[in-house]
């Protein structure tokens, strides 16, 4: 490769960390607080307690590759209007370290959901949620007080002969101050989970995020640019299909698009029932021009965990083969009275 192109490469791939990234998970359903906010308190039990930590390109030609933790706990914590109702609460946190400019964004949000039953039976509930909070995003550029951040190199830090600015490197505007920002970001989603025949549960979902479409553009000495994060729409469902009483599959669908941007992943889970505790699955996802993924998991009583990787099938040579890794889990804690049994006098009847 000319040198031209490695250093155009090189200002490429700084410009496009600096751009806004959503929550990008191949285990979206092991992250259902970021899903959807009306996947909050949609369980049976006292408490949910859950995590994801993704690593992408960690083996790849980025020195600092993209990194997402992010944790969660919710709760169905009271009745509803009526006895088949309830209402959950969750709390969500995220930390995202994106490329070579080392952006970081940081989220911190509350979301509370209604679930309303359609029948008696609680078959068939359908859920509002929100979700609002915090977020803090900010980019590394002048690196440490010894010197520059000389992972990312700007256009105008190129000499001319190349195609630059010819200016000494540090010497852009882009170098001074820091670059960060906040601002509040609000999410809605509705969710219908029913049953669409005997042990054969459907789930599919509608989010809105960025509603209030935020300015999320990093500040720096001469103020930020007026920049509005574009609200995200995106739609997501599962049913699992039984096969006999040991196998069942569970097709899942995740659909998301930002102002013209889609994201169109496909996934098909094989589930083999060992016992009643014990769950092993497998399977295959895509992720529509972009990646293929390899999807293991296993539910163990009220535990479930999952690994995926990613393997990035692009046309850009500089993503081509590289790796996503992901690893995530929860638990459902079930904490119950037991019922006091009044003692019972029988009296022979003479």
């Amino acid at each position: 490769m000319k040198l031209k192109h490695l250093l155009l490469l090189t200002v490429f791939l700084a410009i496009e960390t600096l751009h806004a990234q959503d929550l990008h998970f191949s285990l979206f359903n092991m992250s259902p607080l970021s899903l959807n906010p009306a996947q909050t308190g949609a369980f049976e039990g006292t408490a949910r307690i859950g995590g994801i930590y993704r690593d992408q390109w960690g083996l790849g030609f980025l020195k600092n590759q993209f990194t997402t933790p992010a944790i969660y706990i919710d709760a169905p914590i009271i009745r509803g209007f009526r006895q088949t109702d309830w209402v959950g609460v969750g709390f969500l946190l995220v930390q995202d370290e994106a490329g070579s400019a080392r952006l970081q964004t940081n989220v911190s949000a509350l979301s509370a959901s209604y679930h309303l039953a359609l029948n008696k039976k609680g078959t068939s509930v359908l859920t509002l949620g929100i979700q609002g909070g915090s977020t803090q995003r900010k980019a590394n550029l002048k690196g440490t007080a010894q010197g520059l951040n000389d992972d990312i190199t700007f256009e105008e830090e190129i000499p001319i002969e190349l195609g630059g600015g010819g200016l000494a490197p540090g010497s852009s505007q882009d170098r001074t101050g820091d670059r960060s920002t906040s601002f509040l970001d609000f999410a809605v989603g509705l969710m219908l989970r029913t049953q669409v025949a005997d042990n054969t549960p459907l789930e599919v979902g509608i989010t809105a995020g960025h509603v209030n479409t935020p300015q999320y553009a990093l500040a720096s000495a001469g103020g930020t640019t007026g920049v509005k994060r574009p609200m995200r729409l995106s739609a997501h469902g599962r049913v699992e299909l039984p096969v006999n009483e040991k196998w069942s599959v569970t097709p899942t669908f995740l659909w998301q698009n930002t102002a013209k941007t889609n994201e169109i992943a496909l996934q098909g889970w094989a589930n083999y029932k060992l016992n009643t505790d014990f769950t092993l699955k497998g399977g295959l996802g895509y992720r529509v021009n972009d990646a293929g993924k390899v999807l293991l998991g296993a539910d163990w009583k009220d535990l479930r965990v999952a690994l995926a990787y990613d393997l990035n099938l692009s046309s850009n040579p500089a993503e081509v083969y590289q790796g996503g890794f992901e690893i995530a889990a929860w638990y459902i804690l079930k904490i119950f009275k037991k019922p006091t049994l009044k003692p019972a006098i029988l009296c022979p009847r003479f």
